[in-house]
């Protein structure tokens, strides 16, 4: 059941507040529409690159090998040169963008001035490419596709096709950085064997120098021949000579001579073959500089895109819609529960938590527009069958309604008046119209019925009555002596209802006379001889007279003003009327002066018909 009622409460209140919510939701959503619709679009273009961390050589291809360990270091690195300034900057060399005024002239400022019709600053010499550059790469994006080798350079411009351009272009920059990156490694290897080469050229040809002149300068060695054809079985088969000729050649040779010979021919042949790798090696660097591949490929080229990727209308719209309906609900239960006034019954019982006894209607004739006696409070006599008579009628029988459930006044023994009091937060709220007219209402219905105006500071009641203020009442305050009821009470002759008229505002604090014995003593004589004792009191913002009154009552009819009672006062005003008032007294609300051409009032009664 909790949960119907809150849910019930919430509809209510959405009810209550849906101007509020349209009033603070839909200029947000409309400035929100017209902003995203003024907004320059933008499309954003990807590519698709594969980074092959596999090490290539097309001169030997049974060589490529992959290293899984380094292989994320080794995407996320190609991700940072892709970023780099030096890839863009060829980038944007390459595609004349110095020129392009999208990224030109990208600073705020000139691009007001732009739009304004003047002269922006153009960026010249050195800075602009710095300021191009800067520009580009808040438009470029690239991003590892989670922990694959692909890569996806993306690039956001107001054009498509733009877009789709730079995006190849960034990518194929990179990929022949990448490949001339490769050449000039290679080639940088290269010099560096050509170096080697020659240092290995000079030892072999001071080796050979040095068995030379070993073997000139022995003659049994240059006499037998051997050096010619150890060299010669070196060079076709692969193997020192000197174990297969040491017996014929050998001979009469001493054995430091034939070791010093050996040695000498060994260092020349492990030169030689020194030379020969290195050479080899240079071969292939040579070739490989001119058979370079890249280590990327692009997989996927940019196209154009279609729709842009700046603003996304849909689901900007969507969250601003629900900002703007956030801001409304919130518009409205800060209206509906602080600083707002008051649109409907249930908001009045939900914020004040008091019953509502009626609503009355806002209709012209109030209490000061028409003079003799011709005023709202009127239109009970004028009108019966009038709504604002009707909803005084409702007032009378919530009241006793109440009056008999909480506390069983119409079943005592001993029969005595009831005291209702009349207030109100703030002044101006029509509370002195409707004790007028309730106080009508009863004795038109036959009860003896006593109206008194306790709102010493600012008496009106006479002027509903159209009748002369007197200072009876007050002076019995002040301490004259009591001249009994029937020389303070003036006749209503339209309805034959008993009123104690208030005198000209007081110059002088009036609380004191309330909070005396003598407002006690009269309203016990006055409950012996009418059923019913009405009383107007001060607004409770502005006096303290009403809550002194308020322990002398049995019951407190509260009203507030349509659309106008500020809740915070409304809330501040019960909780002091229910503190000081006796605990068997209800307070009761009125909601008075609706306005029914709103289209969200509540809708108009039976009586309207009738009348």
């Amino acid at each position: 059941m909790n949960d119907v009622a809150d849910v019930r409460m919430l509809i209510g209140l959405a009810h209550r507040q849906a101007r509020t919510i349209l009033l603070v939701g839909l200029p947000i959503f409309l400035l929100s529409l017209v902003i995203v619709f003024s907004l320059t679009p933008r499309y954003t273009a990807q590519s698709l690159v594969l980074v092959d961390t596999s090490s290539k050589n097309l001169l030997d291809p049974d060589a490529a090998t992959t290293n899984g360990l380094t292989d994320n270091s080794r995407v996320e690195g190609e991700v940072r040169i892709i970023q780099s300034d030096a890839v863009l900057l060829e980038a944007i060399r390459d595609g004349k963008l110095l020129s392009d005024p999208e990224f030109a002239l990208n600073r705020f400022h000139d691009r007001l001035l732009s739009a304004a019709g003047l002269a922006a600053n153009t960026p010249s010499g050195d800075a602009a490419p710095g300021e191009v550059l800067s520009a580009f790469k808040d438009a470029v994006r690239v991003r590892r596709e989670g922990l694959t080798y692909l890569i996806s350079v993306g690039v956001t411009s107001e054009d498509a096709e733009k877009a789709a351009r730079l995006a190849n272009l960034v990518t194929t920059v990179y990929i022949r950085k990448q490949v001339e990156a490769k050449v000039a490694n290679t080639v940088s290897a290269g010099k560096i064997l050509e170096h080697q080469v020659t240092a290995a050229r000079d030892v072999l040809a001071q080796n050979e120098r040095n068995l030379y002149l070993f073997v000139t300068s022995h003659g049994d060695l240059q006499a037998a021949g051997s050096l010619p054809q150890l060299r010669l079985a070196d060079a076709q088969l692969g193997e020192t000579a000197s174990d297969a000729h040491r017996g014929s050649y050998g001979r009469g040779l001493s054995a430091e001579v034939l070791t010093q010979f050996y040695a000498l021919q060994q260092s020349a042949q492990v030169a030689r073959v020194q030379y020969q790798n290195l050479l080899t090696r240079l071969q292939d660097f040579e070739a490989q500089a001119s058979l370079q591949v890249a280590d990327s490929r692009v997989v996927s080229a940019a196209l154009a895109p279609i729709e842009p990727s700046y603003p996304r209308k849909g689901l900007v719209l969507g969250i601003m819609a629900i900002v703007a309906l956030g801001a409304g609900v919130g518009g409205a239960l800060l209206r509906e529960f602080s600083i707002g006034g008051f649109t409907s019954e249930d908001q009045v019982s939900a914020v004040l938590n008091v019953p509502l006894a009626s609503v009355t209607p806002d209709q012209a004739g109030s209490e000061v527009e028409k003079p003799h006696g011709r005023g709202l409070s009127d239109t009970i006599i004028s009108a019966p069958l009038s709504v604002f008579a009707e909803s005084i009628r409702r007032i009378r029988v919530s009241l006793d309604q109440t009056l008999l459930r909480n506390a069983g006044f119409f079943e005592r023994e001993t029969e005595t008046g009831v005291v209702v009091m009349v207030a109100s937060s703030l002044a101006g709220e029509g509370k002195s119209t409707l004790a007028t007219s309730l106080a009508r209402t009863y004795a038109l219905a036959g009860k003896r019925t006593l109206l008194i105006d306790c709102d010493l500071r600012k008496p009106s009641i006479h002027r509903h009555i159209d009748r002369e203020p007197t200072a009876a009442f007050v002076n019995l305050l002040r301490g004259e002596p009591d001249t009994g009821l029937a020389n303070m009470v003036v006749i209503d002759d339209a309805t034959n209802l008993s009123v104690i008229l208030g005198a000209k505002p007081a110059e002088f604090p009036t609380d004191d006379l309330l909070m005396g014995q003598r407002v006690k003593r009269l309203l016990e004589r006055a409950r012996q001889h009418f059923e019913y004792i009405v009383i107007d009191t001060p607004p409770v913002e502005a006096a303290v007279d009403a809550l002194y009154l308020a322990r002398l009552c049995d019951a407190v009819l509260f009203v507030v003003q349509w659309a106008t009672t500020p809740q915070r006062a409304a809330r501040k005003a019960v909780t002091a009327l229910k503190s000081h008032a006796k605990d068997s007294a209800p307070v009761i609300a009125v909601l008075n002066r609706q306005d029914q051409r709103k289209w969200f009032a509540v809708g108009r009664r039976y009586a309207l018909s009738s009348a």
